[in-house]
């Protein structure tokens, strides 16, 4: 299934859930992480808070033969201030790349943006950048949901039966509730040698209970961190 190929352009260590070094003395900045796989799309999420508010979301994102994508926004006092994106967008029936930059004021108006599609600079329709702070909106919402239910990404490596989880290489009995489809089912038990898989899901002890299988892919991957995109 095309929509399981992973984004295979990206850097090491897992995507799991942490808390990061406090911004200041009274509050930390915690991090949770999640995924949906809606259509051809899948999705994963790293969503940083402090004190219930945004503070940066990272999300790569993969669609096939639609392309492929990481995104980086940055939030200041609850307010979304900045987004940077680059991949691979389906144009003129070619994968092509590109880029897009766009800063916020302090009122929501986009008052810088670029965007490149193939080394042509191109504006952003109105409709462009209301998406995309629709789609950040949407991916917070996933996060918060799946973490009311104590769930959030897990990555590891499929041997056989047995699971590695990424990071610390601890091996985890993997269940999925609810059952996993009767063509994911057979394409997990056809796995003859190690498999990158990505699921959302808790762990337990020795136990995954996994809820939704992400990617599954017996390519050559590394475990994929949040892009940092605004750093750079």
């Amino acid at each position: 299934m095309k929509r399981l190929i992973p984004f295979l352009l990206l850097s090491l260590l897992a995507g799991c859930e942490t808390t990061t070094v406090p911004e200041n003395s009274i509050t930390p900045i915690l991090t949770h992480s999640g995924g949906q796989t809606q259509g051809d799309a899948t999705s994963l999420y790293w969503y940083s808070f402090q004190q219930n508010r945004p503070v940066k979301l990272a999300e790569v994102v993969t669609a096939g033969d639609y392309g492929s994508y990481q995104s980086d926004y940055r939030w200041r006092e609850g307010k979304l201030r900045e987004i940077k994106r680059i991949g691979l967008q389906l144009s003129d029936e070619t994968l092509k790349p590109f880029s897009l930059h766009v800063r916020y004021d302090t009122q929501g108006s986009a008052v810088f943006q670029r965007n490149t599609v193939d080394g042509s600079v191109l504006p952003l329709t109105n409709s462009q950048l209301y998406q995309l702070t629709q789609q950040a909106d949407n991916a917070i919402r996933v996060v918060k949901q799946q973490r009311k239910n104590d769930q959030s990404l897990v990555q590891g490596y499929w041997q056989g039966n047995r699971f590695l989880r990424c990071g610390d290489e601890k091996p985890l009995e993997v269940s999925f509730q609810p059952d996993l489809s009767d063509f994911s089912a057979q394409q997990l038990s056809q796995q003859s040698q190690s498999s990158f898989m990505v699921v959302t899901g808790k762990v337990r002890k020795n136990k995954l209970v996994a809820s939704q299988l992400l990617i599954l892919s017996e390519e050559d991957q590394d475990c994929i961190s949040p892009p940092a995109l605004l750093d750079k």
